[in-house]
């Protein structure tokens, strides 16, 4: 074991020292509070044994910094000619050390308490070290569940291709461009990787639209697009009722993304901050992206007339807030376009 001693009394320091060498261990030495504390953060340190009256720094000042530092977990017991039990409760209870042992020492008690704190030592390692495997392990499966869960949502979402000929690259798009906005926007990893999930899915309401509405090559008549409107509440009613933050937000971005800032979107006409704001980025990143490509009721616009589309949007389409960070991230949104075809 690595021990370190604080005592200013040389005569107890060198005879800690001579025993707990001649019983195997590594020890440094320090003659008051500040220099072991220096020792303590320079090295590891698996055990510390410390006088309570120093000069520099007194032992219960040197406990709490030690449990107070973000290292490994020492056994620490406090070597003192304080014998009365209110010193004892308080060294052990108050000030936080692990053992107590009373000036003068008896080289058997000590070596026996000496082993007592190895024992605690490694079991503390070993703990952690299951901790951090198990950790591990559950980060890994995690990731992996979350893999899974995105590579079968698109995969379920691309076969709507079948119907929508654009559906397959949007979807991959719009999961992408979220991403990027809401990482602009200073959301939590946990968030954004629920966005990231969730935006995908954002037109899954298109599977209650006809095919001769869907896929018509024309304008729409006013009331095919009331049709057409009607993605919107059937994405909300396939997403409803879960008690998963993921599926919830992403009943949100089916029910809303065609909500507009100023109130005349649809299906409710939602305005301003009262629109979620996985709806409020999905909305950029969704008229962006159906502007920039091929529709099959027209070809893709060239980009000076998106942007131009887009800013005209600022405010009254689009949350200024999300439409500015979209624009801050124009360059990361060409580089998907180009990776994403």
């Amino acid at each position: 074991m690595d021990i370190l001693i604080a005592e200013d009394d040389a005569i107890t320091r060198h005879r800690l020292q001579k025993f707990l060498q001649k019983w195997g261990h590594k020890v440094t030495a320090c003659p008051d509070g500040l220099e072991a504390l220096e020792k303590f953060f320079s090295d590891n340190m698996d055990m510390v044994i410390t006088d309570w009256m120093m000069p520099e720094m007194e032992g219960p000042e040197l406990v709490r910094k030690i449990r107070q530092s973000l290292k490994p977990f020492v056994y620490i017991i406090l070597l003192t000619s304080r014998g009365d039990k209110s010193d004892v409760i308080t060294g052990l209870f108050d000030i936080g050390a692990d053992d107590y042992i009373i000036k003068p020492f008896d080289p058997d008690e000590l070596q026996a308490r000496i082993s007592v704190g190895e024992r605690t030592v490694r079991l503390e390692r070993s703990l952690r070290e299951y901790s951090q495997g198990l950790e591990k392990i559950v980060r890994h499966q995690t990731k992996m569940i979350r893999e899974t869960q995105e590579e079968t949502i698109l995969k379920l979402l691309t076969a709507l291709e079948s119907r929508d000929q654009e559906t397959g690259g949007h979807v991959r798009r719009i999961s992408l461009f979220c991403t990027v906005l809401a990482e602009a926007a200073g959301w939590s990893k946990s968030q954004v990787d629920d966005l990231r999930l969730a935006s995908p899915m954002h037109d899954i309401g298109k599977i209650g639209v006809p095919d001769k509405i869907l896929r018509k090559p024309g304008p729409l008549t006013s009331a095919e697009f009331d049709v057409i409107k009607t993605h919107t509440t059937t994405g909300g009613k396939i997403l409803g009722n879960s008690d998963f933050p993921m599926l919830k937000m992403a009943h949100d971005i089916a029910l809303f993304h065609h909500e507009r800032w100023d109130g005349s979107g649809y299906p409710e006409g939602l305005k301003g901050d009262i629109i979620p704001e996985a709806a409020r980025i999905t909305s950029v990143v969704d008229v962006f992206d159906a502007l920039s490509n091929d529709r099959v009721y027209r070809k893709a616009s060239p980009e000076q007339e998106v942007l131009e589309i887009m800013y005209a949007g600022r405010g009254s389409h689009f949350d200024p807030n999300f439409y500015d960070l979209f624009i801050c991230k124009l360059g990361e949104f060409r580089r998907i376009l180009k990776e994403n075809p």
